[in-house]
C-alpha cells in the first residue's frame, strides 16, 4: 500500500514538474498582464513621469467618454466593422459556393483565395499604398487608362470620404480567404443524399444554396462570424502602416488609438482602458451573433 502511494507520488510529481513550464508561462505572460493591465484602467498612470499609477476608481471610465478622439476612434471601427463583416461574410460565402461548383480547378482557386493569408498584414499596407498612389499607383493608372481622369487622379488613403472605405478594401483582401475556406469545407461536408434529395424535389438552384445547404453549415457560419468580428474591431496593422489614422481621425480606429496613447503620449491608465472597451465590443457582438445564428439554426 505505501508502496503504491509512493509510486502515485512520484509519478503526481513529474506530471507537476512537466506541467510547471507551461503554467508558469501563462501566468507571467497571459495572467499577470491580464490583470495588471486591467488594474492600470482605474489609475492614472504616466509611464515616463509617473514614478506609480495613481487609483481614481472608475473616472478612465467616464472621462473617455468627453474625449472626441476616443468617439471618432470608436465610430470609425464600428463604420469598418459593419461594412467588413458584411461584406466579408456574403462575398467568400458565394465565392465558396462558385469554387464548390466548379468541375475541375478547385484546389487551383482555393490555393489563390487563400494566397493573401500568408502575406504578412503590414506589407499587404505598404503594397495597397503604393497600388492606390495617386501619381504612379496601378489603380488609378487603370482608371486613367480607361478614360475616368478625375477617379485616376484620386489619392483613395488622403481623401477624408474614401480613406476608410480603402482599408476595409485592403483588409477584405488578406481575410477573405479564410472565411472561403472554413465555407467551403462546410458546403462538401454537406452530404449529397440531401443535395440529390432535394434536386428530386424540384428545388432551384438559388434554394438549394440557401436553403438546403446553409441551414447545414450552422457552425462553420458561426466560426467564420466570430473570427470576422475579432478581424473587423481589432483592425490596427492597416490603418497604422497606410494611414495613420489619418487624414484628420477619419481611420482612427479604437486599436490604433490605444496604442498611440500608450506609446505616444505614455498614458497607460487611459490606453488600457481604451483596450479594454475594445474587448468588450469583441465579446458584445461575439455573443449576439452566436445569438442571431442560433436562432436562424434552429
Amino acid at each position: 500500500m505505501i508502496s503504491g502511494r509512493t509510486s502515485n507520488l512520484r509519478e503526481s510529481g513529474v506530471a507537476y514538474l512537466f506541467l510547471a513550464p507551461a503554467f508558469l508561462f501563462i501566468v507571467v505572460f497571459i495572467a499577470y498582464p491580464l490583470v495588471y493591465s486591467f488594474y492600470l484602467t482605474f489609475t492614472e498612470y504616466d509611464f515616463v513621469y509617473d514614478s506609480a499609477p495613481k487609483w481614481v476608481g472608475i473616472k478612465q471610465y467616464v472621462s473617455i467618454w468627453r474625449d472626441k478622439n476616443f468617439i471618432s476612434s470608436l465610430k470609425n471601427t464600428l463604420v469598418f466593422a459593419v461594412f467588413y463583416y458584411a461584406i466579408v461574410m456574403f462575398f467568400s460565402l458565394i465565392i465558396a459556393f462558385i469554387i464548390d461548383e466548379l468541375g475541375k480547378g478547385q484546389t487551383f482557386y482555393q490555393l489563390a483565395v487563400y494566397l493573401p493569408i500568408i502575406v504578412p498584414l503590414s506589407l499587404a499596407g505598404v503594397m495597397f499604398v503604393w497600388i492606390l498612389d495617386p501619381t504612379f499607383g496601378v489603380f488609378n493608372h487603370i482608371l486613367r487608362s480607361l478614360g475616368f481622369e478625375a477617379l485616376g487622379n484620386k489619392n483613395w488613403l488622403a481623401d477624408y470620404s474614401t480613406a476608410l472605405p480603402a482599408i476595409v478594401v485592403i483588409t477584405l483582401w488578406k481575410y477573405i480567404g479564410f472565411n472561403v475556406i472554413i465555407f467551403l469545407a462546410g458546403i462538401q461536408s454537406v452530404g449529397r443524399s440531401v443535395i440529390e434529395a432535394a434536386r428530386v424535389d424540384g428545388v432551384s438552384f438559388f434554394q438549394e444554396k440557401f436553403l438546403v445547404i446553409l441551414p447545414n453549415i450552422k457552425i462553420h457560419l458561426s466560426m467564420a462570424s466570430l473570427y470576422s468580428i475579432v478581424q473587423a474591431i481589432k483592425v490596427f496593422e492597416v490603418p497604422y502602416v497606410t494611414t495613420r489614422g489619418g487624414p484628420g481621425t477619419a481611420t482612427l480606429t479604437l486599436y490604433l488609438y490605444s496604442w498611440r496613447t500608450a506609446f505616444g503620449y505614455f498614458k497607460m491608465g487611459k490606453a488600457a482602458t481604451i483596450a479594454y472597451i475594445t474587448a468588450a465590443l469583441i465579446i458584445f457582438f461575439s455573443f449576439l451573433s452566436n445569438k442571431f445564428l442560433e436562432e436562424k439554426g434552429e
